[in-house]
């Protein structure tokens, strides 16, 4: 039985992010990868609802223009890496015509596709947050983790607090690319409401909440 007092929500953690090699690869950003793989056990083994959103990218995505290019689809980089992905999972494209289940508890993860660094871009992540409402609480919180701080974490974690959702930041978990731009958006995330936690205390956390509703 999953937890209905928290969700975790995984960022762009994808071969061109987290690995030397990538094409946008974050340094020290594979040191994440225990810590990643043990918060993503908890969704495989129904413990927690995990979401995520990845990049996925046109050969000439005008985004192209502010990054080098990276996770364009198709490619081995736009690949999700294997440890923050799920057995049981739904990939909901960025496009107004793909379809949310109206039942979303049969995965145990959503992956939300995006072609901006805002996940909140996709049609389709006010509606799976609402969906998720039938088997979590209204008041979860959301711990949040991934890549990269000061860009599509901060835009998963402001947006989910502008949203009135309660946030929670796994610092052991997530990596920036210029520590001075990390530090400010984890100041303005923090002033906004989010709590920093580290991996461990996420997972207690979690065993917390699944005690209380036993």
């Amino acid at each position: 039985m999953i937890s209905r007092r928290i969700i975790f929500w995984d960022v762009d953690t994808q071969v061109d992010f987290m690995l030397p090699g990538g094409k946008l690869y974050v340094p020290g950003a594979e040191k994440l990868i225990p810590n990643l793989g043990r918060l993503t056990d908890q969704a495989r083994n129904d413990r927690v609802f995990l979401v995520s959103d990845a990049c996925v990218h046109t050969p000439d995505d005008p985004e192209f223009q502010r990054f080098p290019p990276h996770c364009v689809r198709g490619t081995p980089g736009a690949e999700i890496i294997s440890e923050t992905i799920a057995r049981r999972f739904l990939i909901l494209p960025d496009r107004r015509e793909a379809s949310v289940p109206r039942d979303l508890s049969p995965y145990q993860q959503v992956i939300l596709e995006k072609q901006t660094l805002d996940v909140f871009d996709n049609p389709h992540t006010e509606t799976v947050i609402g969906r998720l409402k039938e088997f979590t609480d209204a008041d979860a919180e959301f711990v949040v983790f991934g890549v990269v701080t000061e860009y599509c974490v901060r835009c998963v974690a402001k947006g989910l607090l502008e949203r009135g959702r309660r946030v929670a930041l796994v610092e052991d978990a997530i990596k920036t690319l210029k520590t001075e731009d990390g530090d400010s958006a984890l100041a303005e995330m923090k002033s906004l409401g989010a709590r920093m936690i580290n991996s461990r205390e996420a997972i207690d956390e979690l065993g917390a909440s699944k005690a209380k509703q036993a």
